[in-house]
C-alpha cells in the first residue's frame, strides 16, 4: 500500500508538470481581399486551428481579415505574451510572397501596385520568427501562404528587368536552434486553396495535429502523405527544422491507478506481486504481461497488463502494415517528368511501368487527348491540301505541293548535365542558345529579363511548340541546343535589306539630272524586264525563306512588288507579280 501510494504521488506531479508548461500562438487568416479576388479557405483554416490549439492547451491569439494596421497590433499583443512562454506557435493562412529571397505576409487592405509599396503594406514573416526565436524555448510555424499570387504580377511589371527577383510561392527559412518551420509546399512552389472548406495543408493539419503521445516530426510525415494524396502528388508539404528533441503537443492517455484493496485471498502477498510488476511493466514482449496475468488474474495490473498487450499488438500491426505498403515516391517522381509531355510514348511507358499506378487512369487520358490531337491535326491538314488551288492563270504562279514541316520537338525530361546548372548560369546557357539560333537575347549576363523571354516566347513560336513558362528550364535549354540553323525569322530596320543573310544598308541611288533618263528608267521598271519570269522563285531569291515565315508582300530589287497567296497553316500557295 505504501509503495502504490507513492506510485500515485509521482503520477500526479508527472501530470501537473506538463500541465505547467505554457505555451502561447498566433492564428491569422486573411480571406477578404480588398483590391484582388477573395480566397475561400484562409478565414476557415483559421478558425479551425484556434479551435484546435486551443484543445492542446495554447493560449491563442487570433486574427482574421486584418489590414495592416491591425496585423502589426495583433503581432504586437502575441509578442507581448512570449514572455516565459515554453512553446510558442504561429499559423497563417493567407496571401504571400517571396521578393529577393525574403518573404512577406499580405494584409487584406494591401495594393502593391510598386515593389516600393512592400516595406509600407506589407509584413515581413521575419517580424514574427525572430521575436519567437529570442524568447520561446521551443517555436513551430505553420504556413499556408503558398498560393497562386495576383500581386506578384504588378510586381513584375513594376520591377522590369529585376524581376527575377520576384519568386512564386516562399522563399526557404533559415530556422535558429529549437525551431520548426513548415510550408504548405516546397519552396518556390505554389499550393492549392482547395475546393472543401478548409485548404489541403490545413485539413492535413487538423486531422493529425496533436495525435496522442506522438512527435511533431513524425505528425507531419502523416500531414505530408494525406496532402501528396488529396492533391494526385502535385503538392509536397515542406519543413525546416532544428528541434533538438521530441515535441509532443498532446501526451498519452494516463490509466489511472486505483489503490488497491486488501487481498481476500491470503495466500497473494502484494509485495512480491509489485516486484513482480516492476520488474516487466518496461517489457515490449506479450508473454511477460500473459504470463503475469496468469498468476495474477484479478492483480492490481491486470488491467495495465491488458492494455499494454493491445498496445504491443497495435505496434506490430502498424510496423508490419507500414513494411508491406509500396514505396510510391518513385511513381511520383516519374510522373512530374512527364506530366506535361506532348508524345503518347512518355505514358504509354508509364503504364508498362505502373499499370495500376497513382495516375494510371490520369495517363491513359492523356494518351487519348493526344491522339485526338494527332487526327485532328492530320484532318486539318488533309483539307487544306484539297482546298489549295491547281492550276496557274496569267501571271499567277501554283505551288502544287510543298515539303511538310518536319514534327514539331517536343519537352522531355532534362538531362542530368541542365539540371545540375544553377539558375544563373542556367539563364546564360540559355541566352547563349537563343542567340545561336537568332532569336535575340541580349548580353549574355544570367539576368532573365523580358527581352530573354521575348526571344524564347519568339522561338517557341517560329519552331511551332508551347511553351508552357518563359522562364528559365533544364528541359528547354535541351531543346535549344538540339535546335540547328536560323530559327528567328532576321527582320531588317528602316533603310536597311537582307542580303546574303545580313542587313545591310540600303544606298541611296541619285536623282536622274535629265528627265528623258529618269523616263526611261521607270519604263524600263514597270515593264519588269530585269524581274526573273517566276515570281515564286523572286520571293525565294529576296527573302530568307521560310514555308512558315514568308511575307505576304515583298519589293524586288527591280522595281516590281511580289505577293503570296496562304492558306489557313500560313502556307504560301502562289506568288504573282503586282
Amino acid at each position: 500500500m505504501k509503495r502504490s501510494f507513492c506510485f500515485l504521488f509521482l503520477l500526479l506531479m508527472s501530470l501537473t508538470a506538463a500541465q505547467a508548461e505554457r505555451r502561447v500562438a498566433l492564428v491569422i487568416g486573411n480571406s477578404g481581399y480588398e483590391h484582388v479576388a477573395a480566397l475561400k479557405n484562409p478565414y476557415n483554416d483559421a478558425a479551425g486551428m484556434t479551435e484546435k490549439l486551443t484543445g492542446l492547451g495554447f493560449e491563442v491569439v487570433t486574427g482574421q481579415d486584418l489590414s495592416l494596421r491591425d496585423m502589426r497590433q495583433t503581432v504586437r499583443e502575441f509578442i507581448r505574451k512570449l514572455d516565459g512562454a515554453d512553446l510558442a506557435l504561429f499559423f497563417y493562412a493567407g496571401h504571400g510572397l517571396q521578393v529577393s529571397g525574403e518573404n512577406y505576409l499580405v494584409p487584406v487592405d494591401a495594393e502593391l501596385g510598386s515593389h516600393l509599396d512592400l516595406e509600407f503594406e506589407a509584413l515581413p514573416a521575419n517580424l514574427v520568427l525572430n521575436a519567437m526565436e529570442q524568447t520561446a524555448k521551443v517555436n513551430l510555424v505553420f504556413l499556408d501562404a503558398c498560393r497562386n499570387n495576383p500581386f506578384t504580377e504588378n510586381l513584375a511589371r513594376s520591377m522590369g528587368t529585376r524581376s527575377g527577383a520576384l519568386g512564386r510561392g516562399l522563399a526557404k527559412i533559415g530556422s535558429g536552434v529549437g525551431s520548426l518551420i513548415s510550408f504548405a509546399t516546397q519552396p518556390g512552389n505554389v499550393a492549392q486553396d482547395g475546393d472543401g472548406k478548409n485548404s489541403p495543408f490545413t485539413t492535413a493539419l487538423l486531422k493529425h495535429l496533436g495525435t496522442p503521445g506522438q512527435d511533431i516530426t513524425r505528425d507531419l510525415v502523416m500531414v505530408r502523405r494525406d496532402v501528396l494524396e488529396a492533391t494526385k502528388g502535385q503538392q509536397v508539404p515542406w519543413d525546416n527544422s532544428s528541434l533538438t528533441g521530441e515535441v509532443i503537443l498532446k501526451a498519452e492517455e494516463q490509466v489511472e491507478v486505483v489503490a488497491p484493496a486488501e487481498p481476500e485471498t491470503p495466500a497473494v502477498n502484494p509485495q512480491i506481486e509489485l516486484a513482480y510488476w516492476d520488474s516487466i511493466k518496461s517489457g515490449e514482449s506479450i508473454a511477460y504481461f500473459e504470463t503475469y496475468l496468469k498468476r495474477y488474474p484479478e492483480g492490481q495490473f491486470a488491467d495495465i497488463a491488458r492494455i499494454r498487450i493491445d498496445e504491443i499488438k497495435a505496434k506490430a500491426d502498424e510496423t508490419k502494415a507500414r513494411a508491406a505498403q509500396p514505396d510510391k515516391s518513385a511513381e511520383i517522381a516519374f510522373w512530374q517528368s512527364i506530366q506535361n509531355a506532348t508524345r503518347r510514348e512518355m505514358f504509354e511507358t508509364y503504364l508498362e511501368q505502373y499499370p495500376d499506378g497513382l495516375y494510371a487512369k490520369l495517363a491513359r487520358l492523356k494518351i487519348d487527348a493526344i491522339g485526338q490531337e494527332e487526327q485532328a491535326a492530320a484532318a486539318k491538314a488533309k483539307a487544306a491540301a484539297e482546298a489549295a488551288p491547281s492550276r496557274t492563270t496569267g501571271t499567277e504562279l501554283t505551288v502544287a505541293a510543298l515539303t511538310p514541316p518536319a514534327e514539331a520537338p517536343s519537352l522531355s525530361g532534362p538531362s542530368e548535365a541542365s539540371r545540375s546548372l544553377s539558375p544563373g548560369e542556367l539563364a546564360s546557357a540559355m541566352q547563349t542558345e537563343l542567340n545561336r539560333l537568332g532569336c535575340p537575347a541580349g548580353k549574355v549576363d544570367g539576368d532573365w529579363g523580358n527581352r530573354s523571354r521575348q526571344a524564347l516566347q519568339s522561338y517557341g513560336r517560329e519552331a511551332g511548340i508551347e511553351l508552357a513558362s518563359l522562364d528559365p528550364d533544364p528541359a528547354v535549354l535541351d531543346l535549344l541546343k538540339k535546335s540547328t540553323g536560323r530559327v528567328c525569322l532576321l527582320t531588317c530596320g528602316r533603310n536597311q535589306e537582307l542580303k546574303n543573310g545580313k542587313c545591310i544598308a540600303v544606298q541611296k541611288q541619285q536623282a536622274p539630272t535629265d528627265s528623258k533618263d529618269k523616263t526611261s528608267k521607270t519604263k524600263t521598271a514597270q515593264s519588269g524586264g530585269a524581274c526573273p519570269a517566276d515570281p515564286f522563285q523572286a520571293a525565294r531569291g529576296i527573302i530568307h525563306f521560310n514555308y512558315r515565315q514568308l511575307t505576304a508582300s515583298a519589293m524586288h530589287p527591280c522595281g516590281r512588288r511580289i505577293s503570296c497567296n496562304r492558306t489557313q497553316d500560313n502556307l504560301p500557295t502562289r506568288c504573282f507579280w503586282r
